[in-house]
């Protein structure tokens, strides 16, 4: 689930926590058919602020959608190629150097116990 931008989620809860003050305002404090018709306003209000909502939401989406399909983007996505290209090329040589060194360090330990043993004999 995709979690809703700032400003939308701030319109919505703006409304709604207007339309609950305006209605439980108006039934509380003033005569029935004043209740009422503030009720309906309060129900205007949080109509209102989903229609807003949707519209913020609507407007971010054709933004990310001209952001993304323009030029701009696909030489991002080709550089970002590039880039993880020759990072795959670095991690191959430094495998290939690592196993190198590997090998050599494997020759050194044969030849220090060559060693060890020729001065044990000496002894």
């Amino acid at each position: 689930m995709r979690s809703r931008p700032v400003a939308q989620t701030l319109i919505i809860c703006a409304s709604i926590v207007i339309a609950i003050t305006v209605a439980v305002t108006g039934l509380t404090f003033l005569q029935p058919g004043t209740a009422r018709a503030i009720a309906v306003l309060g129900s205007l209000l949080i109509a209102l602020g989903i229609v807003v909502g949707g519209w913020q939401l609507s407007a971010s989406r054709k933004a990310k959608m001209a952001l993304t399909s323009g030029d701009e983007h696909r030489g991002m996505a080709d550089e970002y190629r590039r880039l993880a290209d020759m990072a795959i090329t670095a991690q191959e040589h430094t495998d290939l150097k690592l196993g190198d060194v590997t090998i050599q360090l494997a020759q050194l330990r044969d030849q220090l116990e060559s060693v060890q043993r020729i001065l044990k004999d000496v002894e």
